[in-house]
């Protein structure tokens, strides 16, 4: 069965390139974000092009498989701007310990899982402002951030950034 998604409306003014990593590469240059997580980095398109892009950029990449994208070409590469956690995504942020300028969640989609990210990560932030995920159009994501209290606006792609 094919999974239902109730598209919202962008509510961000964007002319960029319609996709995620675009978008999230100019909040990071825009705000200045030196350190970030991916939460669920899949083949790692967002993350490599966070990191090529910004070079002083330092990623934590989490993912329950990092076999999809971790490898001893991508460490060299990255060194030590790139921290590669293994394992489920919420449980993952207690190996962080240090405050992230970013985090981007898109690992589980369930309304239990992304609810359990975002209360494992939120107290990482500097600031709530960095707080963001993608697949908005899921009404499960929408639940999650609905009860939550978590305001949002709607960026290219289907991202979510609390407002």
């Amino acid at each position: 069965m094919a999974k239902v998604r109730n598209p919202l409306s962008q509510t961000v003014t964007w002319s960029g390139v319609n996709r995620r990593e675009h978008y999230i590469n100019h909040l990071i240059q825009a705000n200045k974000w030196t350190i970030g997580c991916e939460v669920g980095v899949r083949t790692g398109r967002t993350l490599f092009h966070l990191l090529d892009n910004n070079p002083n950029l330092k990623m934590y990449a989490v993912d329950k498989d990092i076999s999809q994208f971790y490898n001893q070409d991508v460490q060299d590469r990255y060194r030590d701007r790139l921290v590669v956690i293994e394992g489920s995504s919420w449980e993952s942020a207690k190996e962080i310990t240090e405050k992230l300028d970013f985090v981007f969640i898109d690992a589980g989609h369930s309304t239990k899982s992304v609810t359990k990210d975002i209360n494992a990560y939120k107290p990482l932030l500097n600031s709530t402002q960095g707080l963001l995920g993608h697949d908005i159009d899921f009404p499960a994501i929408q639940t999650a951030l609905k009860n939550l209290s978590i305001e949002f606006n709607v960026g290219p792609d289907n991202v979510w950034i609390s407002s």
